[in-house]
């Protein structure tokens, strides 16, 4: 395989000229492997599958529901990439079946790869071995409290869109000045509660530079006041360098709602508030989120860097002392372990493109992943409750759906995620591929677009089987809805060495109460 030329056999798909199972076999052909019995036309689609996702990675930085097309195009393919998924999870399904984390009265958890997150983050910190950083993550990505107390063991911090995560992160003992505090909607008094909790405040706008005078006027005007709260406070500015490829998470278009433009025109309107506001220390930026390539990211922290520099030449000193890059590094929706870009890969990038981030004196260099670290670790599974084959549609009724995967629900051709089925006892379903059919995976809610998927090609599920959403470790449970007063479900952590698969509680089922305690008193209405 190894002398194998595989570019003509990749761009034949990309095009639409080949399905990829035809490509498979064509290859074996040409280079005498049909007969090889080690090697199949199967296990070649696979790794021509694995090579048109790598490719699409590099080329559009963001691969949705690419695998998940290519297995409506072949069954050999669904069988094959179905194989490979399952794989990867049977054995931490099936001890969570034996262990009885998945059960009638609790047919639905979250497992999350601890050992994985922790790898993550020492990537991470590997790429950026410079004290100065403070790679806060974005708490509402997951905000378990158990995932978030080992990240701050390891000396992360906490970036906070809420004056409720603020708190959160300062209850769970990250340090306060390790808390960034974005969010782009704050009161005089959240502002005040931060700003004297010594928590690292990024604002906004110009009211909530108003808001903060008003603080300090309060305060007075003494060099110990002056000293407390020097290099805690930063303005967010959208350095206008352009979207990705999601409008929805893209923050650097003209039209973004986030911070204030950075443009040939509001520059001399932006350097006087610095000017005239002597405790604006810090520059923040974030690009966006999925569907960014490194480029773009990196396009975004080197107008910062630049305009930081600005700020302080027209100052006349060093003012800007803390630079907040932000995150969005993209992830793979692939139900496997490789990603667009790693930490080193983006590390590389912003030497190359920004070498003046390393050198100019910041005291404090601020990072916000978040998709990046959670996403890959985390796997959602659920029993199957129904299965109806009725007038030739095959729909798998599951415990999970827009309740937790909004996204998904709403937005499939951005948001799809892959999906494997196992038998009742969590392991893997050993049908061939020519058994493989068109289902739905349908969630339980009361309203027609409750769907985790459409016609994906899968083995035959049956009542009893467990479905598992690939890829679940963020932005899933963090947007769980109260619609249909569906209670949210249970997180557990896992580790597993080749002897066992051990499970940590991180959060318990809700119960009913606990669910119906959000609709407020039980009151009669008095006016």
């Amino acid at each position: 395989m190894d002398s194998v030329a595989w570019g003509p056999y990749i761009e034949a798909p990309r095009s639409g000229a080949q399905s990829v199972e035809q490509v498979a076999q064509q290859l074996c052909q040409d280079n005498g492997l049909a007969a090889d019995a080690a090697i199949s036309p199967q296990k070649v689609a696979t790794l021509v599958l694995q090579a048109l996702a790598k490719q699409a990675a590099a080329a559009d930085h963001y691969v949705a529901p690419l695998l998940e097309q290519q297995q409506k195009e072949s069954a050999v393919v669904a069988h094959a990439h179905h194989q490979q998924r399952s794989a990867a999870v049977t054995r931490v399904v099936e001890a969570a079946v034996a262990q009885k984390l998945l059960h009638d009265g609790s047919p639905l958890t979250n497992l999350f790869n601890w050992d994985a997150f922790q790898q993550r983050l020492a990537n991470l910190l590997a790429a950026f071995p410079e004290p100065e950083f403070n790679h806060a993550l974005a708490v509402k990505t997951n905000p378990t409290r158990g995932l978030l107390r080992g990240a701050r063991a390891e000396g992360f911090g906490a970036e906070c869109a809420s004056i409720a995560e603020a708190k959160h992160a300062l209850s769970l003992g990250f340090e306060p000045r390790k808390v960034v505090y974005d969010s782009p909607c704050k009161t005089l008094g959240e502002l005040r509660e931060m700003l004297l909790a010594g928590v690292y405040i990024n604002l906004d706008n110009e009211e909530e530079i108003r808001k903060v005078n008003e603080i300090f006027a309060e305060l007075g005007d003494s060099e110990e006041t002056k000293q407390k709260h020097a290099a805690q406070i930063g303005l967010r500015i959208n350095p206008v360098v352009g979207g990705g490829t999601i409008d929805a998470t893209s923050t650097a278009t003209v039209t973004s709602k986030f911070g204030l433009p950075l443009t040939a025109e509001t520059k001399p309107r932006l350097l006087a508030i610095f000017k005239q506001n002597s405790w604006l220390q810090g520059v923040h930026v974030h690009v966006g989120s999925q569907g960014c390539p490194l480029d773009l990211l990196a396009a975004g922290a080197k107008r910062a860097v630049n305009f930081a520099l600005e700020v302080n030449a027209h100052v006349g000193h060093q003012q800007i002392r803390v630079l907040d890059i932000g995150g969005g590094m993209p992830t793979v929706y692939d139900g496997g372990e490789r990603e667009a870009y790693d930490f080193q890969e983006y590390a590389d990038a912003v030497r190359k493109q920004v070498p003046e981030l390393f050198t100019s004196g910041f005291s404090s260099i601020i990072t916000e992943f978040g998709r990046s670290i959670f996403v890959k670790p985390g796997v959602t599974v659920s029993k199957v409750e129904a299965v109806k084959d009725w007038a030739g549609q095959h729909i798998a009724v599951v415990h999970v759906g827009a309740d937790q995967f909004p996204r998904t629900a709403y937005l499939p051709e951005l948001w799809s995620h892959c999906i494997s089925v196992l038998d009742s006892h969590g392991r893997p379903k050993t049908d061939p591929s020519s058994a493989y059919v068109r289902q739905d995976i349908a969630g339980p809610l009361c309203f027609s677009g409750d769907f985790l998927a459409k016609q994906l090609l899968l083995p035959p599920i049956q009542v009893g089987d467990f479905v598992v959403i690939h890829d679940t470790g963020g932005y899933t449970m963090s947007m769980h809805s109260k619609y249909n007063s569906r209670q949210v479900s249970s997180n557990f952590a896992y580790s597993a060495t080749p002897s066992a698969v051990k499970f940590s509680l991180l959060k318990e089922r809700e119960t009913t109460e606990e669910t119906l305690a959000c609709w407020g008193l039980d009151c009669d209405v008095d006016l």
